[in-house]
């Protein structure tokens, strides 16, 4: 049986000081989370960084997910670096503890099972869940597309996490295509 019972989507995106600022690399704003009958994030939760968020979901589509298999969580506060690694091909984005999380499997009949904190379960198939996912980061990236362009940090450190970053995303999001 099913569980159609997960929703996802963005209830508002924007700069972090609602200012379009190039040099702002991260997009932020409100998410509603809903797994099973729990609502998981809405409007009243924290403000979370839309991008790390959309690439850590892009990242579930193929992977399973616990806490603590990246440096924060599913919907982060922040990301106030990013970090490229070279060798495994990804960015870790490191931000504050503050932030929303929740497990991730995949099942062996091409479903994926979302478990909130407090057990709520939601059972979807692996298209529906991919929908959902790309649908948010395509929202994300679109919000990138129609703001200033960024400027890339000068800060080697900064300026390699920053394009890995973007590296990644393309690399997932064409793998969904």
């Amino acid at each position: 049986m099913i569980n159609n019972n997960l929703d996802i989507k963005i209830l508002d995106i924007h700069w972090i000081k609602d200012i379009d600022d190039p040099t702002d690399l991260c997009a932020h704003g409100h998410v509603f989370v809903k797994i099973g009958n729990e609502v998981v994030a809405d409007k009243d939760s924290l403000d979370v960084t839309l991008s790390s968020t959309a690439l850590y979901l892009m990242r579930t589509l193929k992977d399973n997910y616990k806490k603590d298999d990246y440096a924060s969580q599913l919907l982060p506060c922040c990301g106030h670096f990013f970090m490229a690694d070279e060798e495994n091909d990804f960015v870790a984005i490191c931000g504050c503890p503050s932030g929303i999380d929740w497990t991730i499997i995949h099942t062996d009949d091409n479903k994926i099972k979302h478990i909130s904190d407090n057990g709520q379960e939601a059972i979807v198939d692996k298209e529906a869940y991919k929908k959902i996912v790309l649908d948010f980061a395509d929202q994300v990236e679109n919000f990138y597309k129609t703001s200033l362009p960024k400027t890339i940090p000068t800060d080697d450190f900064d300026k390699k996490g920053y394009l890995k970053f973007w590296k990644e995303w393309r690399q997932l999001r064409e793998e969904w295509e």
